[in-house]
């Protein structure tokens, strides 16, 4: 007997077959992520540092985009003109619109990086939650006998104290166990004078001046301290440095010894200079020039003295970090739209350069970073270089947040 065995799969006509995946497909709910992943990484690079986080807790996906660090390198420079040198070779020459240049060997991480600057604290966009267990744990434990008045005391404590302070009423007292940094600019103009004194004798929103820092007879190694955001930082004036302060050595100029011997005791240098171009820039040297910086490579002059000079007298067994503050009055703005190129899009801008006007270097009125490249490049210390806007004092905030960072690192251990 033979049986006849049904088959238990549907055959289906080829047409029905096709109008069923279609169907399918027409189903499925087109998401972002399946964006290419150059698009995606884009669009996540021009988003502020709480709305990437938002995109790294969606799903799997989004996490992968805000681990790399290629999206992250061009969120630096998007965001925040800043341009990571940590891990580009000693050839390499970075954009000349670049807004601030970090060489730091501990902070080759872009993702790190972005987030001790945090850019995005300057244009108010970022409103990080509180952490209300490490709140309630530096609560005193609520007790039967505690009134609710003495309840919101102490709560209120916790937001109006500072760092623990010795004494109150000795202002010498004030900065005791804070980072302490050693300030010095070059010969003072106005713009450089007028950022020193928003860093010494200020109290507004962004600084504030609370207390004085004992030096030696005659005012070196003395200054003030000065509360920047939640922290405290002495800060070690030296003004008005040439030419008493500076001498002639057998490995050229140098600081008094004076200054010297304040330098072991500082966690780190910050100098400011007025980034101000006087450069004079004709048509044939225009057209010489190989550098895209907005003043001639050829007629240009920046004064370094006092930096060269500092980084003689450092001593050899130490490696204090060094910011560098180019202070200016106001952003000119450039007649194109170049300066929205990453730095690895540089290459290709350069050979565009003979096909631009001479009315494109005349907006480019001040000192770029990289004409300091050359002069730090050379050094085995950690540094920083970046603009600064005297009257709203944007950009200050992305070299103090590194500084800051790596100083209260290395103490931590």
């Amino acid at each position: 007997v033979v049986y006849k065995r049904k088959s238990s799969v549907d055959i289906i006509s080829e047409d029905d077959y096709y109008t069923q995946e279609m169907k399918r497909k027409e189903e499925q709910v087109f998401s972002f992520f399946d964006l290419p992943s150059p698009i995606c990484l884009e669009v996540v690079s021009r988003l502020s540092l709480r709305d990437t986080r938002a995109i790294a807790l969606t799903c799997r996906a989004g996490w992968y985009i805000t681990r790399d660090q290629l999206m992250w390198r061009h969120k630096l420079w998007l965001r925040a003109k800043v341009i990571n040198l940590g891990l580009f070779g000693p050839n390499f020459e970075p954009n000349p619109f670049a807004g601030m240049l970090v060489r730091d060997p501990l902070l080759v991480n872009n993702k790190l990086l972005y987030e001790i600057l945090n850019p995005d604290s300057c244009t108010g966009e970022n409103h990080e939650d509180l952490d209300f267990g490490n709140l309630l744990s530096k609560m005193v434990a609520p007790t039967g006998s505690m009134s609710l008045t003495e309840l919101f005391e102490n709560l209120f404590s916790l937001f109006s104290s500072g760092p623990p302070q010795n004494s109150p009423s000795d202002p010498f007292s004030k900065g005791e166990g804070a980072p302490t940094f050693l300030l010095f600019g070059m010969p003072e103009t106005k713009v450089s004078k007028r950022l020193a004194l928003s860093f010494i004798a200020s109290k507004d929103s962004t600084f504030e001046t609370v207390g004085l820092v004992k030096g030696k007879p005659g005012g070196v190694g003395g200054g003030v301290t000065v509360r920047y955001g939640h922290n405290l930082m002495n800060l070690l004036t030296v003004r008005r440095a040439r030419p008493r302060l500076l001498v002639d050595g057998p490995n050229g100029t140098a600081f008094h010894p004076d200054v010297a011997e304040v330098i072991p005791r500082v966690d780190g240098l910050i100098c400011y200079m007025d980034a101000s171009c006087h450069c004079e820039n004709s048509e044939n040297s225009l057209h010489k020039s190989k550098m895209f910086n907005g003043c001639c490579a050829l007629t240009h002059a920046i004064d370094v003295l006092e930096l060269e000079a500092m980084m003689r007298t450092i001593p050899s067994d130490l490696s204090p970090p060094i910011l560098v503050l180019l202070a200016h009055m106001d952003d000119p703005h450039p007649s194109s739209d170049d300066s929205d190129l990453d730095h690895d899009d540089y290459a290709n801008l350069k050979t565009r350069v003979h096909h631009k006007s001479q009315t494109r270097f005349s907006n480019q009125v001040r000192h770029r970073p990289t004409m300091l490249y050359n002069v730090l490049g050379s050094l085995d210390l950690p540094w920083a270089i970046c603009e600064v806007e005297v009257k709203t004092l944007a950009g200050v905030h992305c070299g103090l947040n590194w500084l800051l960072h790596r100083t209260l690192k290395l103490k931590s251990g």
